[in-house]
């Protein structure tokens, strides 16, 4: 146990020349109610030089928690927030935090490269269907959630605000793309329960972007480019969803729990590009609407 839930239990993890926490061949650990890559009150970046948290070939660990005293602020550091990497790396869950901005939920306090960094790890789960288990991942200077290789597969991405405020109606957007999947396979992002639903908006880029070879994910259920009620715009820069070079990829389904409601993105609600962009499907969707069509 690094942390605890109790107000006196929490370390102060900051200023370090490297990682903040690293777990190596690591299992069953769990952090809560940490600062990590900030001053004490969380309101202000004391860096960690690379993540803040770092899991490689590491199973089964907590990162935070679904009580509010679990939550940690990882923000402010010199490389992604949390970083999971490797095949066994897996089974891990990653809830009820603010990464990228301060203990208030409100102000940018970005790490540098991403909120969440997926490296070739399998079945993780960002956030999740349980009240409390969303994570705020807003202000980061590159993207808000990026799985990557080939390994990224069966990944869960769910329930989490993913470039707005705490409050899930103001724009605090990531610099890159909500969700980045980059050669990944089999992830699921959002869901049909209601719980499941990211709120994807106010993004420097795209929503989500799904890319190079990356096949059979699933988008579900998500508000992007609205606000939490799903009634006001608030637009990513570029598109609501961008799929390219990208195959087999499903956007909403054929349920009203699987729409997505697409709108109010600069660009276009969803972009299909490149030769190998084939075999995608799109069901379903409110794209232009509010919630209520």
């Amino acid at each position: 146990l690094i942390g605890g839930t109790n107000a006196s239990e929490g370390n102060l993890i900051a200023g370090n020349g490297d990682i903040g926490i690293y777990l190596g061949n690591s299992g069953s650990n769990t952090i809560q109610g940490n600062f990590i890559g900030t001053t004490i009150t969380g309101m202000a970046a004391l860096s960690n030089a690379n993540n803040g948290i770092y899991l490689i070939n590491s199973p089964g660990n907590m990162v935070g928690g679904l009580a509010p005293t679990a939550r940690n602020i990882i923000s402010g550091n010199g490389g992604s927030g949390v970083y999971l990497s490797g095949s066994g790396t897996t089974g891990n869950l990653v809830q009820g935090n603010y990464i990228g901005t301060g203990s208030n939920g409100r102000l940018a306090l970005p790490n540098a490269v991403d909120g969440v960094t997926v490296n070739s790890a399998a079945g993780n789960t960002i956030g999740g269907v349980i009240d409390g288990a969303g994570n705020l991942i807003s202000g980061n200077r590159a993207g808000g959630v990026a799985m990557n290789g080939v390994g990224a597969a069966n990944n869960l991405v769910q329930g989490n605000y993913i470039g707005t405020d705490v409050s899930g109606r103001l724009a605090l957007g990531n610099m890159f793309s909500g969700i980045t999947i980059n050669g990944g396979s089999s992830n699921l992002v959002g869901g049909t329960a209601a719980a499941a639903r990211n709120v994807l908006s106010a993004n420097k880029l795209s929503g989500v972007l799904i890319t190079t070879n990356s096949v059979g994910n699933l988008v579900q259920g998500n508000f992007i480019g609205v606000d939490g009620t799903g009634t006001n715009a608030l637009g990513n820069v570029f598109n609501g969803i961008s799929i390219d070079s990208a195959s087999f990829n499903t956007v909403g389904g054929t349920t009203s729990g699987a729409r997505n409601i697409i709108s109010g993105n600069t660009g276009y609600g969803i972009e299909i590009f490149n030769a190998t962009a084939t075999g995608n499907s799109i069901q379903g969707n409110y794209i232009g609407p509010a919630v209520t069509g």
